[in-house]
């Protein structure tokens, strides 16, 4: 019994180093691969430090929080504001100024101007190119204090925008590469949405652009849902939607 024993335990000692042995050694192939993947890792780290240290340097929300309007302006600020009527209500002079610009880099926002009266108002997300500053170096845009009501802010993907905007009237297309990374311009009465490809890949909302809609057109205005009733309470609600559902409404005002 015990040689029978001894038999068994020496062949399984033997299988198991003939398994051993059919083990292959690393090839080339794999040692190339490996120091492939350890130099895509060094890379993103590298990638990923070098964006928190942009980020770092981009001022954060300050001054006047400004509601986009289409068509009428941000905040306050209505299309047609001169330079005074800007830095007064911006609570601050215009940090790069001449006679077609007053731009706010660190505010994220620009104001065009013709014949010292505003004709386009230009918001553009953090990080955006913003020229140079006195000593050739680059400078990009800080984050702009607003958004469109109820609370579309720059960075949000276009599903989010479009749940409220909704289709807009046409889509063009913008050439690549191009400095601010802006891969299409969505159009809307008196607004423009411009949506720009991140450095993470995704498509983001980078720019409004608010400017007189040329045919006079409305443009869009956010209505908060109407308060809750103790009719529509329990039921369905007024719009057909399930029971205690909020209904988001659009209108346009001139």
């Amino acid at each position: 019994m015990r040689s029978r024993s001894f038999l068994v335990l020496v062949l399984t000692l033997a299988s198991a180093s003939a398994c051993k042995a059919k083990k292959k050694s690393p090839t080339g192939a794999d040692a190339a691969a490996a120091a492939g993947s350890a130099v895509q890792a060094l890379a993103k780290q590298a990638a990923d430090a070098k964006e928190a240290a942009r980020r770092r340097k981009w001022a954060q929300p300050s001054g006047p929080v400004l509601a986009v309007q289409a068509g009428l302006g941000v905040g306050a600020i209505r299309l047609g504001a001169t330079v005074g009527t800007i830095e007064r209500l911006m609570d601050k002079p215009c940090e790069v100024k001449t006679e077609e610009l007053c731009r706010y880099v660190s505010r994220g926002v620009d104001f065009h101007l013709e014949g010292g009266y505003t004709t386009l108002i230009h918001v553009q997300r953090a990080g955006r190119p913003a020229g140079v500053d006195f000593n050739g170096e680059p400078l990009e845009f800080g984050f702009f204090n607003g958004g469109i009501p109820p609370d579309l802010r720059l960075g949000m993907v276009p599903r989010a925008i479009q749940q409220y905007l909704g289709p807009p009237e046409r889509i063009e297309p913008v050439a690549q590469p191009n400095p601010a990374s802006i891969v299409a311009r969505d159009y809307y009465p008196g607004m423009i949405i411009e949506y720009d490809r991140y450095t993470n890949g995704k498509i983001i909302m980078g720019g409004i652009q608010i400017m007189k809609d040329p045919y006079g057109r409305a443009g869009y205005e956010y209505e908060p849902p109407a308060p809750r009733t103790e009719a529509s309470a329990g039921g369905a609600s007024a719009t057909g939607g399930a029971p205690g559902s909020k209904a988001t409404k659009r209108q346009v005002v001139r």
